[in-house]
């Protein structure tokens, strides 16, 4: 009688000849004899298998691997008929006990990799996300090159917050396939999230690069270039986005806020309108179209839109909040109060919204509110520009001077460029130095002309040319001029009357400011509230250029100051050459770009030796840069006496105005002062398209340069 081993053989023989009915005769009587018998359970196992029998079949390869767990081959064959049978998680299973057992079996890898992203793909569209990536994974494990198993991988980590994961899948993705645009955008989309804004940008440029009528890649592209500060690209970006997809509103509403973040108001308040002729019940457009008009100081105008916003989303915080805002600005304390209550009842997280409660509350008197909603604010944000001022103006109401400056201070390091800390602490310190400003004269009934925002809308440059251009205009029209308190009160003894009842908002662009200093008066009886930096064409008001400089002539302390530092100048040398070297809060964005200082080196190379006794007066917050210039041994601001507190700027203004030969920086700071200069022999600026210092005329031309 034949051994088992020898029936197995000659029942194999039979199986490999084609002879499956004595095969399977002979497997059957083996496992009669011997249930269970791991290498006949198999073999029948396969035979079922190989004809149409797989269910049955996979009874038998289960007793196979029962029998003998440590066969590789066995795990391998179950898998494929559990996989045949549809149960793609068990074959998966087998597969792994394979590897396992051999490493090396390339046939179960190679099995178990598409099989692992079909469980993948599964797990993912029901929802099961953390077992999708965990499969993912596995599947990458076995075949890295595997695109759509990375690019899933990816979207099943960002989809579990896995951000950093997400961004690293998705560029494998992109590399995989520099041709898939969707990886590159999730790629972006989720280093912004992380605040890895740089590596976002560069993430889209190829994608841009391989497909520039990518609306949904510009639209991207404008925001991350919006957050670097970047703000004219940011703009051409939106507009890229905006022409890629005209009937997009969603895109115009990344384009209105970008030209919003860019001051470009009036080119949002165009793009806002263009997507309301799309979709005229756009909540977002009327919402883009509300801030746009808030920019231009239409006031009742904004509100309406910001209202229609309000009643096509009842309720939206966003709304609510912005109109609440834009209440607080014009001076509606109780009805701000109203809207930003409802706002933060909904978003309680909206620092900006607490800001304006709090300014609200100050406005009405009540400086324990106000403070509470500064440390709400703050909060939530640490280190909140405006959260911090408001916390400053709450202690400064309180007499608590001291803890106001060391909180104007904190939001000037957080945000250079914010005139009103600078302005606040100004008049803080400038009171203790110089003593009270000249008590502003009554009003004596003329036409008002208000500038509200002036001492908020920009520092010192930009106050100086708010306030002349406009004194002017208001004298040229037989008005008068209404200002807050601004440091030009203490330094120039200015006494114009305080503002009084708030009038009808009006942005410089719409004033009609040529118009103006000819004489032509605006429309209106009651007079308007005008609102800008003034930083345009300067040639308009070169009529009047001895009244502009006569209103800043310095008075008093501040007088016998500027005096000696020009003496202390000019006792040095016959010919004084002044350059204005700005860096603390310029080189933040593309619009306040730094000029090398080699620019100016060039042109002190050739200006110097043909001047008579010429002495160089460095003009800079970084007087570090004096080491770039000491074959000229500049002086210092420093080098004339103790600075002027809380202008401590003065005598760098003040020696620019009075020099013979000034290079300004970008900087409405300088060139001011240089408006300023009564016996100015030359004026250069830096020219970025030349790569070198220009002569302009201060009087005939832009206030800054793109």
């Amino acid at each position: 009688m034949a051994t088992v081993s020898e029936a197995l053989s000659i029942a194999l023989d039979h199986h490999i000849a084609g002879r499956v009915t004595e095969a399977e005769t002979l497997y059957g009587r083996i496992l009669e004899a011997v249930p269970g018998h791991p290498d006949a359970s198999h073999l029948m196992g396969l035979l079922l298998a190989q004809t149409g029998r797989a269910a049955v079949a996979l009874v038998h390869l289960d007793a196979a691997v029962a029998g003998d767990p440590a066969s590789p081959t066995y795990h391998l064959n179950r898998g494929k008929v559990q996989d045949a049978l549809g149960r793609t998680a068990d074959a998966v299973a087998s597969w792994l006990a394979t590897l396992r057992l051999r490493p090396d079996h390339g046939e179960a890898a190679e099995r178990l990799a598409p099989a692992l992203r079909v469980l993948a793909e599964t797990a993912f569209d029901s929802g099961a996300l953390a077992s999708a990536a965990a499969l993912y994974t596995q599947s990458l494990a076995l075949d890295p090159q595997n695109l759509s198993a990375a690019f899933d991988a990816a979207m099943a980590a960002k989809g579990l917050g896995r951000l950093q994961e997400a961004a690293r899948l998705a560029g494998i993705a992109a590399r995989l396939d520099p041709t898939l645009l969707r990886a590159r955008m999730v790629e972006a989309e989720v280093r912004q999230t992380l605040g890895q804004t740089e590596r976002a940008i560069s993430a889209l440029r190829p994608a841009l690069a391989l497909d520039p009528a990518q609306g949904g890649c510009w639209a991207s592209l404008c925001l991350l270039l919006s957050d670097l500060g970047q703000r004219g690209a940011s703009v051409s970006a939106g507009r890229r986005a905006a022409l890629a997809a005209p009937a997009d509103t969603g895109l115009l509403v990344r384009l209105a806020a970008a030209q919003q973040m860019a001051e470009k108001p009036r080119a949002a308040l165009a793009a806002a309108r263009r997507g309301l002729a799309l979709d005229p019940a756009s909540a977002e457009l009327h919402l883009a179209l509300g801030a746009a008009l808030d920019a231009l100081h239409a006031l009742e105008t904004a509100d309406r839109s910001l209202d229609r916003a309000g009643r096509l989303r009842p309720g939206d915080a966003a709304a609510l909040a912005e109109r609440g805002r834009l209440c607080e600005r014009a001076g509606s304390a109780e009805r701000a109060a109203a809207l930003l209550h409802r706002a933060l009842a909904a978003r309680p997280d909206d620092g900006d919204s607490w800001v304006a409660l709090g300014r609200a509350a100050l406005r009405r008197g009540d400086a324990a509110w106000a403070s509470r909603c500064a440390r709400w604010a703050l909060r939530l944000s640490p280190g909140l520009p405006t959260g911090l001022l408001l916390a400053g103006a709450v202690r400064e109401a309180q007499g608590a001077d001291g803890e106001a400056l060391a909180l104007y201070d904190r939001a000037i390091a957080a945000a250079p460029g914010l005139g009103t800390g600078f302005s606040r602490r100004a008049l803080l310190l400038l009171r203790r130095a110089v003593g009270d400003a000249p008590p502003p004269r009554r009003a004596s009934g003329k036409r008002r002309l208000s500038v509200s925002t002036l001492g908020h809308a920009g520092r010192f440059g930009n106050q100086l040319l708010q306030y002349g251009c406009l004194r002017v205009c208001a004298e040229r029209n037989g008005m008068e001029l209404e200002t807050p308190e601004w440091i030009g009160r203490h330094l120039y003894g200015l006494d114009d009357p305080l503002h009084g009842p708030p009038l009808p908002g009006l942005h410089e662009e719409d004033c009609g400011v040529p118009a103006l200093l000819d004489g032509r008066a605006l429309t209106g009886a009651g007079g308007h509230d005008v609102v800008g930096y003034f930083c345009g064409d300067t040639a308009p008001l070169a009529q009047h250029r001895e009244r502009f400089r006569a209103f800043f002539t310095p008075v008093g302390t501040v007088a016998e100051r500027a005096t000696a530092a020009l003496d202390g100048v000019r006792a040095r040398g016959r010919t004084l050459v002044a350059i204005h070297l700005r860096r603390g809060d310029f080189g933040l964005n593309d619009r306040f770009w730094i000029a090398p200082e080699g620019w100016y080196l060039d042109w002190l190379a050739d200006l110097w030796t043909t001047l008579d006794r010429p002495v160089l007066y460095l003009a800079t917050d970084a007087p570090e840069l004096a080491d770039r210039f000491a074959r000229y041994r500049p002086l210092l601001a420093g080098d004339l006496g103790a600075p002027l507190p809380g202008a401590e700027f003065f005598t760098d203004h003040w020696i620019l105005s009075r020099a013979d030969h000034v290079a300004v920086s970008n900087s409405s700071f300088s060139v001011t002062a240089a408006m300023l200069n009564p016996a100015l022999r030359a004026a250069l600026r830096p020219d970025r398209e030349r790569a070198r210092l220009v002569p302009f005329d201060p009087w005939n031309g832009p206030v800054l340069l793109p």
